[in-house]
């Protein structure tokens, strides 16, 4: 006998599959990421059910013969209808989904769908492009955090200055891996962090997601934060990003 399988999850893309079936990915929680069947022309519920960036409850099952996962049922539990009309929201979700799906939920399925999730949520209540991207700053950096590899920026990587008692800004040595404050570089690096900048991220990562809502950042910040988590992730995912590419003048 085939199995069924319940599990909470957001649409991430939808292609042709045939004349009237399709081919749907979806990031799970119990599963990461998942590519299933659905069935059905233009008149099945499920067409105006699974879309993208819609989240919810799936019901997938399989066959005797096959693995193959067929999608039964979508309850769905919130649209992000936002999405629809923002690029910079679209656009932001996609690099999410892009990055589960090139680091496989960084080996932690729940907790990769309990992050991104968040993010997505977090998108829709956005009310400005700004906002998106210190909401996309906040979501790299956690999911760097994930991944194992997110830099501590709590103090220099060479004396323990902590970043609090810094009297300027700090350099990112990639052979560390950390960051170096300018009293201890022995040479300019590519990236460079005012003493705001790396504050921030030390505050992210002892902040509880409101709390880190609340916390200002300069435009001149975010800018030199947001090219060292761009730099720091494609390298975790081993390529370029598309999403990245197509989408860098706005996100």
């Amino acid at each position: 006998m085939g199995k069924s399988i319940v599990t909470a999850g957001t649409v991430i893309s939808i292609k042709p599959l045939g004349e009237n079936n399709s081919s749907v990915c979806f990031l799970t929680r119990d599963n990461g990421i998942v590519y299933a069947t659905m069935y059905g022309g233009r008149k099945s519920k499920l067409k105006s059910l699974v879309s993208p960036w819609n989240t919810g409850i799936i019901y997938f099952s399989t066959t005797n013969n096959t693995n193959q996962l067929k999608i039964n049922d979508f309850d769905v539990k919130s649209y992000h209808l936002s999405f629809r009309e923002s690029l910079v929201k679209s656009w932001a979700a996609n690099l999410a989904a892009e990055i589960a799906i090139k680091t496989k939920c960084a080996a932690s399925n729940e907790q990769c769908w309990t992050l991104i999730s968040g993010f997505l949520d977090g998108l829709d209540y956005c009310k400005t492009n700004e906002q998106c991207s210190l909401g996309l700053i906040r979501f790299l950096w956690r999911y760097l955090n994930l991944l194992g590899i997110q830099p501590d920026a709590g103090c220099c990587c060479k004396c323990d200055t902590s970043s609090v008692y810094l009297n300027s800004g700090v350099y990112y040595s990639a052979s560390e891996n950390g960051f170096v404050c300018a009293e201890c570089s022995s040479q300019k690096q590519p990236f460079y962090l005012t003493q705001e900048a790396v504050r921030y991220l030390a505050c992210l990562s002892v902040c509880s997601p409101q709390e880190a809502r609340a916390i200002p950042l300069s435009k001149e910040a975010s800018g030199q934060i947001k090219d060292l988590v761009f730099f720091l992730i494609e390298n975790a995912c081993g390529s370029r990003l598309k999403s990245l590419e197509t989408g860098i003048g706005i996100l």
